[in-house]
């Protein structure tokens, strides 16, 4: 009876499994390969992107020949977060350096246009420049000095390409279709 049994609850397990594969159709047995060993894999967290700090712009010859109308309402403050104070400013990382400042056109009915703070070589025979956009409102200026409301900028750049030296800086841009240079006397270093 125990025989009977067992061999009864054989058919019953096998009969499902018979169901799986078709009667007619021979099971092929599949080589497999042996699993490569494989090394715990570590996760890095990724880095977020670096922002994108623009590089400097050389200007061509016509460029740098086009003659400048002198300009005086202008200022650079700050340069890497020191503020000019008569000595050079050495750019501690030229590759994300910042420049600060405002400026506005001497004539109250002018508009500035295509403003770029302009970084001339020591030789003077090479420039650059990268634009600016004055949209920081500086109501902190005294009125006394300036009206209420001057347009101020903070503008980030990459100067790494530069070769090391000493650069004077200043402030170009157009008014009424005329070049003009509003120039403080600020000097930067790249080392």
């Amino acid at each position: 009876m125990k025989s009977i049994a067992v061999s009864l609850l054989a058919v019953a397990l096998a009969s499902p499994l018979a169901a799986c594969t078709p009667p007619d159709e021979a099971q092929k047995v599949v080589a497999q390969p042996a699993p490569a060993a494989e090394s715990p894999a570590i996760e890095t967290p990724a880095e977020p992107a670096a922002p994108t700090v623009p590089a400097l712009r050389a200007l061509n010859e016509a460029e740098r020949a086009e003659s400048l109308v002198a300009a005086t309402n202008c200022n650079l403050e700050s340069a890497d977060g020191v503020a000019f104070a008569g000595t050079d400013i050495t750019l501690a990382t030229p590759m994300a350096a910042k420049v600060t400042g405002w400026a506005k056109p001497d004539r109250a009915d002018s508009v500035v246009e295509q403003l770029a703070l302009r970084f001339e070589g020591a030789d003077k025979t090479q420039l650059w420049e990268i634009p600016v956009a004055a949209t920081i409102a500086r109501d902190d200026m005294p009125s006394a000095a300036v009206d209420k409301g001057t347009p101020g900028f903070e503008v980030a750049f990459d100067a790494s390409a530069l070769p090391a030296g000493r650069y004077h800086l200043y402030l170009a841009y157009r008014v009424g279709g005329v070049l003009a240079g509003c120039d403080n006397g600020r000097h930067i270093a790249i080392l």
